[in-house]
């Protein structure tokens, strides 16, 4: 008899009352690299579906809108799957390093995170050409260097290092020296900033941490010069 009540007694209580699916876990950030200062957009996926709040009083069940952070910042959800998928839009003045990624739910639920997201530095700038000077400017020229280009790149396998070609381009092209930043779409990528180059050219030795397919590279120099590799596998080790 007692055993009877007890069970009616809860019955009556989720009647009248409600109740929320734990918060989900952040289970891959993509990509996992984004540059300070520059709009991106990051996509998360989720080990369960978005939380249902169910009102057994009121026979409804609603799907909660999370509230992202990202480095402390709440940010705009640019896309919302309730299977559980997001895309959530970078502040860009975080600083470089690594920045906690999270969900909170309005019944003050949290997810925990598998890993961490990375602002990268901004881009070095383009150094000027010694000794080249405008006529009656002591000031010199900066280099005129209008796009790089990676070599074609082909399949590779995670954590084991290989070698990338980068390539200025431009009427200067053979006379820059300087470096350029190193990003992946997919995991890491080591080391994130090139060596200095070599009459327009840098052969560069890389290793990605991320197994996947369609990895892009991305080499940046100043503000605006930017190239992306060719999609290409990483395998398991």
């Amino acid at each position: 008899m007692l055993r009877k009540i007890a069970l009616l007694s809860t019955s009556l209580l989720y009647a009248c009352g409600s109740y929320s699916s734990p918060a989900p876990n952040i289970v891959s950030i993509e990509p996992e690299e984004v540059v300070s200062g520059e709009a991106s957009t990051i996509t998360l996926e989720l080990d369960a579906p978005l939380p249902v709040k169910v009102d057994y009083g009121q026979r409804t069940a609603t799907v909660l809108t999370p509230t992202v952070l990202i480095g402390g910042q709440k940010v705009a959800i640019a896309l919302l799957e309730q299977k559980g998928m997001l895309r959530a839009n970078v502040p860009t003045n975080l600083p470089a390093g690594p920045q906690e990624v999270r969900l909170e739910m309005e019944d003050g639920n949290e997810s925990h995170r598998e890993q961490e997201l990375t602002v990268l530095p901004v881009p070095p700038e383009l150094s000027p050409l010694t000794g080249d000077t405008d006529p009656g400017n002591d000031t010199p020229t900066a280099p005129e260097i209008t796009g790089l280009s990676i070599d074609p790149i082909a399949d590779q396998v995670r954590d084991v290092p290989f070698v990338i070609t980068l390539r200025a381009e431009g009427p200067a092209a053979a006379s820059f020296a300087g470096q350029v930043q190193i990003s992946s779409n997919k995991g890491r990528v080591s080391p994130n900033l090139s060596n200095a180059f070599s009459q327009g050219v840098r052969r560069e030795q890389v290793v990605l941490d991320k197994q996947g397919g369609q990895v892009v590279l991305t080499v940046r120099v100043g503000k605006d010069i930017v190239a992306q590799s060719n999609p290409f596998k990483v395998a398991p080790k």
